[in-house]
C-alpha cells in the first residue's frame, strides 16, 4: 500500500519548522517517500494557481490548479513502493490577511482537488491518504499573521484593527472540520502547535509518527533547525512606526531589515 501525507497548512502554524524537519531528515525519508516541499511546488507555479483560485473561486481557476497539479504528479518518481509526503500551505489558498473576505473559504475544494488528482495519478493502486492540518491558538495566530505583514509589507494597521478585520473568519478548527466533511474517505488529522512545542522533535513530531521508521532509523531523526522567530511586542511596535513613517521604500526596507536582524541576534543570544 502506498501511504501519502498531505500537510496543507495552515499559514503561520509552524510550517517553516515542519518543512525544515522534512528537509533535514530527507535522507531517511527518501527511501520510503517522495518528498515535495515548497521550493518544488512554487517553482512549478502550483502555489500561484491555488492562491489564484482562492481569490476568484471560478470553475476555470480550480480546473487550472488541478491540471497543473496533474502534470506535476506525473513527473514524480514514486518507484515501486514509495509513498508521498507533501508540505505546502498555499494549497489551501492565499494567506487570510491578504484575502480578508474569503479567508480559507476555498480550502475544502482545493484540498479535495489535491486528493482527487493524486488518486488519478495512482489509479489502480491501493493508497492510504492522510491530510494533516496544523492548528494554533487564534489570538497568537492572528498576531503572527499581523507580524508577518508588518515585516513584509507596509502594513500601517495596528493589531486591534487587524484582528477586527478578520473577526468574521471561521476558526482554524472550523475550517479543518469543513475539510474533513469534504473528504469523508480520507483521514484528516490535526495537531495544535502549542502542544507540539514540548516534544523532543518539536513540530516534526507528527511526521515522525507518520513515518513509522524502525527504531534504529527513528532515533536518527533530528528536530527542526529552522523556526520562524517570534518578535517581541516592542520590535513589532517599531516596525509599525517605520511603516507609518515618511521613509521611502528603499530606506524603509533597509531599516526594517536592520531592526529584525538585531532582534534575531538577541533572540539567538538568549537561547
Amino acid at each position: 500500500m502506498r501511504r501519502v501525507l498531505l500537510h496543507l497548512g495552515f499559514h503561520k502554524t509552524g510550517m517553516t519548522a515542519a518543512q525544515s524537519f522534512l528537509h533535514e531528515n530527507r535522507e531517511l525519508i527518501w527511501p520510503h517517500f517522495a518528498l515535495v516541499l515548497p521550493y518544488k511546488t512554487r517553482k512549478a507555479g502550483l502555489s500561484e494557481a491555488a492562491t489564484r483560485h482562492s481569490i476568484y473561486r471560478l470553475d476555470d481557476t480550480l480546473a487550472g490548479f488541478g491540471g497543473q497539479l496533474h502534470a506535476f504528479f506525473d513527473g514524480l518518481d514514486f518507484g515501486a513502493r514509495r509513498g508521498l509526503i507533501l508540505s505546502e500551505e498555499n494549497f489551501l489558498g492565499l494567506r487570510p490577511s491578504r484575502n480578508k473576505i474569503e479567508g480559507y473559504g476555498a480550502a475544502p475544494e482545493l484540498a479535495e482537488t489535491v486528493v482527487s488528482v493524486l488518486r488519478r495519478r495512482l489509479v489502480g493502486e491501493e493508497t492510504d491518504i492522510t491530510v494533516y492540518l496544523s492548528l494554533r491558538n487564534r489570538d497568537v495566530w492572528l498576531r503572527s499573521l499581523w507580524a508577518h505583514d508588518l515585516h513584509l509589507s507596509r502594513m500601517v494597521q495596528d493589531l486591534d484593527g487587524f484582528c477586527a478585520d478578520l473577526a468574521h473568519l471561521p476558526s482554524l478548527q472550523d475550517t479543518a472540520d469543513r475539510i474533513r466533511d469534504r473528504l469523508p474517505t480520507v483521514t484528516v488529522r490535526t495537531a495544535w502547535m502549542e502542544a507540539l512545542k514540548g516534544h523532543h522533535l518539536g513540530l516534526g513530531a507528527p511526521f515522525a509518527e507518520f513515518l513509522d521508521l524502525p527504531p534504529g532509523k527513528s532515533a536518527q531523526l533530528v528536530k527542526p533547525a529552522h523556526e520562524s522567530p517570534q518578535l517581541s511586542d516592542d520590535v513589532l511596535r517599531e516596525l509599525l512606526a517605520l511603516n507609518r513613517s515618511s521613509l521611502d521604500e528603499a530606506a524603509l526596507i533597509t531599516q526594517k531589515k536592520a531592526l529584525i536582524r538585531t532582534a534575531q541576534h538577541e533572540l539567538a543570544r538568549q537561547k
